[in-house]
């Protein structure tokens, strides 16, 4: 409903510019035509059976100007009110793309702490597992002749695994911290939207 309301203001604003041109243009043909009777020479006066006729016509455009002039006040009256219009629907829409870009920066940090959840878990195992008791029971009832050699392996497995998932953490609180600045940034933006469309309603109301 807002984009068609849009629409069809910006459709009106090239026919009120030509109304309101011609309407100028015809005033100032109307001017010239005032001046140059009133600025006629003295000496070439008209007969007298028809100075009545010309002053008639004098009346009349005068108060086509007049007319003129208040036609013009009204459309640039229009002008501004439609204008306040559009600048009201335009403030909506921006008010409502930073409230959608809220609600999907929201999702995404739900779906960071999804993500976040089992790799902390995860993490938690390791560091019990890279226990040197935790290693050696492992390794109880497993024949080897190079126990040594198991036991670093088994903890280069799990310092890698671990590595792996720190790094992944990392890039969650990196994203979390981008998302939240980034909430923050649309949160402010929508209370200065706010304050503007306050404005425009209270010159709307004046």
């Amino acid at each position: 409903m807002r984009q068609t309301q849009s629409s069809s203001t910006g459709l009106r604003f090239p026919a009120l510019a030509v109304f309101q041109a011609l309407i100028i243009a015809a005033f100032f043909a109307a001017s010239i035509a005032v001046h140059a009777q009133e600025v006629a020479p003295k000496n070439d006066q008209p007969p007298a059976q028809t100075t009545p006729t010309l002053n008639e016509e004098l009346d009349k455009l005068r108060k086509r100007l007049a007319q003129l002039s208040a036609e013009v006040d009204r459309m640039r009256a229009e002008i501004a009110r439609l204008d306040k219009y559009r600048q009201v629907d335009y403030t909506r829409d921006q008010m409502t793309k930073e409230e959608d870009r809220i609600r999907g920066l929201q999702r995404e940090l739900v779906e960071l702490s999804a993500r976040e959840a089992p790799l902390r878990k995860r993490l938690d195992e390791i560091e019990s597992q890279q226990q040197p008791d935790r290693i050696e029971r492992s390794l109880a009832g497993v024949g080897s002749t190079k126990p040594e050699e198991i036991r670093d392996s088994i903890s280069r497995q799990l310092s890698i695994e671990k590595r792996q998932i720190q790094a992944q953490l990392d890039t969650i609180q990196a994203s979390r911290t981008r998302d939240q600045s980034f909430i923050t940034n649309a949160e402010e933006s929508i209370a200065r939207l706010k304050r503007r469309l306050n404005e425009l309603s209270n010159d709307r109301s004046r």
